[in-house]
């Protein structure tokens, strides 16, 4: 799906056409112009954030401490999966599978991170081979992209 187009003619602009169904993702007024992907980054933040506290709160009550860093990654079925190496891994992911808001709130920083990341990556094919993860570190939480 091409979420993000270029307008014609204007490739290092920070404005861009919007697909409907991810206008609406966004709260924008579908065909109604451009959006500035800054706008989207600014969105991504701050949903990025309010995840990261979400997941904090499951793991106060399941008395996870960090560090270590917890890398969180969507696995092929839908499901979270921790990438990383963690003594609680298996009680990490099955708390966070069991809450389908969090599950809802992951696909949704996950989709506006691709957005944004499909966008950087525009005039290249390296965008098939890049993988969302969430990274949870005593300073808070990072979104990034791996190779697959």
């Amino acid at each position: 799906m091409d979420a993000v187009k270029t307008p014609s003619g204007q490739a290092d602009n920070d404005q861009w056409e919007l697909d409907e169904g991810i206008a609406r993702f966004l709260g924008i007024v579908p065909n109604g112009g451009t959006f500035r992907l800054a706008d989207v980054r600014q969105k991504a933040a701050a949903e990025l954030k309010h995840l990261g506290d979400e997941i904090g709160g499951h793991f106060d009550a399941m008395d996870v401490h960090i560090p270590p860093a917890v890398q969180l990654s969507g696995g092929e079925a839908g499901e979270i999966v921790v990438t990383s190496e963690h003594a609680a891994k298996e009680a990490i992911e099955a708390r966070l599978n069991a809450d389908t808001r969090v599950l809802k709130m992951f696909k949704e920083v996950e989709l506006l991170y691709e957005i944004l990341r499909k966008a950087e990556l525009r005039d290249t094919d390296r965008f098939k081979n890049q993988h969302f993860n969430l990274g949870l570190t005593s300073l808070g939480s990072i979104a990034f992209f791996t190779e697959r």
